[in-house]
């Protein structure tokens, strides 16, 4: 091959390069997009927060505060026979695999001296508030971890709230039942958790 033929081939791959460049500049230029600065329609997120907040109250269901008010003492004595078999409740009455319960409700948690307490329980500081009742009726393992009590729980919250209802009869002096919030600070306070709970604004 000579000189002449060497250099029109060189010639046409040069040319075929600058083409193929050219092309691709060119295609670049047609479908060219810069980076968005902003959604083009933004998102409102404390908006949509404060929108579900009415069903985030509903699914969340009466509080214990709620239900105790609209609680039987009958049904209490009648779902409390689940758990007879390890509790007395009569005044001064003998202690079986768990302690005597006769004026349980509002009383500090493990102090009954006559009853060999997990160290679970001789852990847990506070009393037998009708929240910390509630949370240890739903699933015992949950509410106290490490604690001796087999009981599995009671799953429903009108069961709970009899239970508890009825334990805090088996006083000489019942502690008062909790006074029930206004339905405008319930949402507020679940507006509150939602809010807090919500991804910040792009």
């Amino acid at each position: 091959m000579n000189s002449h033929d060497l250099n029109k081939a060189a010639m046409g791959v040069l040319i075929f390069v600058l083409v193929a460049i050219g092309f691709g500049n060119l295609t670049e230029t047609i479908f060219h997009q810069d980076p968005m600065e902003a959604n083009a329609y933004p998102i409102d997120t404390a908006s949509v927060a404060s929108a579900t907040v009415a069903d985030v109250a509903m699914e969340a269901g009466p509080s214990i505060e709620e239900l105790l008010h609209t609680a039987s003492i009958d049904k209490g004595m009648s779902v409390f026979k689940k758990c007879a078999a390890c509790h007395t409740t009569e005044n001064g009455g003998a202690n079986k695999i768990g302690p005597n319960l006769w004026g349980v409700v509002g009383k500090d948690v493990a102090t009954s001296a006559s009853f060999n307490y997990s160290d679970a329980m001789i852990g847990q500081e506070g009393d037998w508030n009708y929240e910390l009742l509630d949370r240890y009726l739903t699933k015992p393992k949950d509410a106290i971890p490490n604690n001796k009590m087999v009981f599995v729980g009671l799953k429903k919250p009108a069961d709970r709230a009899s239970v508890i209802l009825y334990l805090r009869s088996l006083s000489d002096a019942p502690i008062d039942l909790p006074a029930l919030a206004a339905a405008e600070e319930v949402v507020d306070e679940v507006a509150d958790e939602v809010m807090e709970a919500a991804p910040e604004p792009m």
